[in-house]
């Protein structure tokens, strides 16, 4: 409420109108951070994941360049309630993941992040195969090495492009290099953003969520849905051989 009207919800999104203002007002560093996450897509939760402070801390630094009307809030980018919270439909798609990558430890990493997040993460190793897994698996976001051996991350993204299946989806570069270079072969093959390993969870989740939204945390687990789908049937199996054995 101390925020009321300007900041409703953590889950607004500020977006910057002023930028000159800002430039007098804040230190350069301030300002890159704030150009970067301030872009009108990203919610005021998704940046305190990513600076790894609480929502009310991000509020209030926000909140005195809103006021001066150099930053606005736009409204969240999902549905609302009446209560002004963001509601997700029961049968909501659950956003598919692939990570391609030579190195177990990141692939385990990804899919650890993203599976507890409420995303479908899968880690492909072997860039030959991965072209074809990944159109098998039809992810809505796809995390993509760049120096695996046989095939780069530039050449599997230059050849994903080609096709009208992944034209549009997200393609996120994962290298160990932060260059010029690398960030211009990275746009040269479309590819769609970048993240520098090594990363955090909240660096991963965050640009996760800058593509394909928020995943489903609170989703049952697909083996515990199995595990009961079958304890259900082995209960009708059995009901049904007692009610037949007890026949006259």
């Amino acid at each position: 409420k101390q925020f009321s009207p300007h900041i409703q919800s953590p889950d607004q999104c500020p977006a910057i109108i002023e930028l000159e203002q800002l430039r007098t007002a804040l230190k350069p560093q301030t300002l890159r951070l704030l150009t970067t996450w301030v872009d009108g897509k990203t919610s005021i939760r998704q940046m305190a994941r990513y600076l790894n402070r609480d929502i009310l801390h991000v509020a209030r630094a926000i909140y005195p360049y809103v006021k001066r009307g150099f930053v606005q809030i736009n409204p969240p980018i999902a549905g609302k309630t009446k209560q002004g919270e963001l509601s997700l439909p029961e049968d909501r798609h659950v956003p598919r993941i692939v990570c391609i990558d030579d190195s177990a430890t990141i692939r385990k990493a990804v899919e650890f992040i993203l599976n507890h997040q409420g995303y479908e993460a899968t880690g492909i190793s072997n860039p030959i195969k991965a072209l074809s897994l990944v159109f098998q698996l039809k992810p809505d976001l796809i995390l993509c090495d760049i120096a695996m051996p046989e095939l780069d991350g530039y050449e599997i993204c230059a050849m994903l492009r080609k096709s009208t299946a992944f034209r549009q989806t997200p393609i996120v570069m994962l290298t160990g290099k932060d260059g010029f270079i690398d960030r211009v072969k990275a746009r040269i093959v479309e590819a769609t953003d970048y993240l520098t390993k090594p990363f955090g969870a909240s660096e991963l989740t965050t640009i996760v969520e800058k593509y394909v939204g928020f995943g489903q945390p609170d989703r049952p687990d697909p083996q515990e849905l199995l595990a009961e789908a079958v304890e259900d049937e082995l209960d009708i199996d059995l009901t049904q051989s007692a009610s037949v054995s007890s026949r006259p």
